[in-house]
């Protein structure tokens, strides 16, 4: 029986069932890197599962005999996803888990955004009801929003927000053309286009080399001072200390972050201190039902690799050959 490593704390129990079912698991007492060394050194662990664990190149060129690194999740930017590939250990992820989650943060984030909610929220309870008479929300119907990154999660926001708040959608992806954008009521913007004409800006992309502060202060520049701007993707999307230059010159209405560069914020972050930024940790995907369902994707996706069978979300099919 092949051998499984799970890190503490893991994967929801009915994902580590599947795995027992066919599979010896092994438990990881962390996810720091000798620690992992240690286990994958041995020879006897097949595949390992991660959820935030950082999988550098020392632990793969360390490894002897892994053949499988599933993703609980679907970003993979805290794998050596080339380190792996050169060793022919096959990546994969939970591609389809989490996106209704995610893309349903996202919409709350526009919603308490335009609102003010968490500034509505401060002064009920402190005793200033008069904020009323102070601060006029928005409506989001009709606004302009300009989605970066139009896979499964930066689609579902489309589609909730155009169908459910008549919302004009815009949206940059290099991936996706234009008439398949059109198919789902979306138009296709350039960069500079999309944020000089939205009111929200909501951030789907995953990090890497292209996509590295691909928001800074140029980009910020562009924007409306009555604009918003949403991330849920990854934080190192958008050049931080340009984000907060803007915001204390008022030059943004403010900010929904779910993610951070570093993550968490450091005490002190200068992101802390402004009332129109509304701050979750990382968790625009982690609702109970997401949860289960990727723990029980990745199971199944790595009892089917360990069987020699194509899993759906392959992240390097190189390794695969075909």
């Amino acid at each position: 029986m092949k051998k499984v490593l799970l890190i503490n704390p893991t994967i929801q129990p009915c994902g580590v069932d599947i795995l027992n079912s066919e599979a010896e698991i092994v438990m990881a007492e962390n996810g720091k890197e000798d620690t992992l060394i240690s286990f994958l050194s041995t020879g006897e662990i097949s595949a390992i599962v991660v959820r935030v664990e950082k999988i550098t190149r020392r632990v793969i060129d360390a490894s002897k005999n892994l053949t499988v690194i599933g993703q609980h999740g679907v970003g993979v930017d805290n794998i050596d996803v080339p380190a792996a590939t050169e060793k022919e250990i096959l990546v994969i992820n939970a591609a389809t888990s989490n996106f209704i989650s995610t893309a349903e943060h996202a919409v709350m984030l526009i919603m308490g955004l335009s609102r003010g909610i968490m500034e509505a929220d401060r002064a009920v309870r402190t005793g200033d009801f008069q904020f009323r008479e102070r601060f006029y929300p928005t409506e989001i119907n009709g606004k302009v929003l300009f989605i970066l990154g139009l896979g499964r999660i930066g689609s579902e926001v489309a589609r909730k927000c155009r169908l459910s708040f008549n919302m004009n959608v815009l949206a940059y992806d290099p991936y996706v053309a234009d008439f398949e954008m059109a198919a789902i009521g979306v138009n296709k913007v350039d960069l500079q286009t999309g944020l000089k004409s939205a009111d929200f800006v909501s951030i789907h992309m995953a990090l890497t080399n292209e996509t590295q502060h691909l928001i800074g202060e140029k980009e910020l520049s562009l924007m409306k001072p009555t604009a918003f701007l949403i991330n849920v993707s990854r934080g190192g999307v958008i050049n931080q200390k340009d984000l907060v230059s803007v915001l204390r010159a008022k030059s943004l209405a403010g900010a929904g972050l779910d993610v951070f560069d570093p993550e968490p914020p450091l005490i002190g972050d200068a992101l802390l201190e402004f009332p129109n930024v509304i701050l979750s940790p990382h968790f625009a995907g982690d609702t109970y039902e997401a949860k289960q369902n990727c723990s029980k994707s990745i199971s199944t996706e790595v009892l089917a690799a360990l069987k020699g069978l194509r899993p759906k979300f392959v992240v390097n099919p190189e390794v695969l050959g075909n």
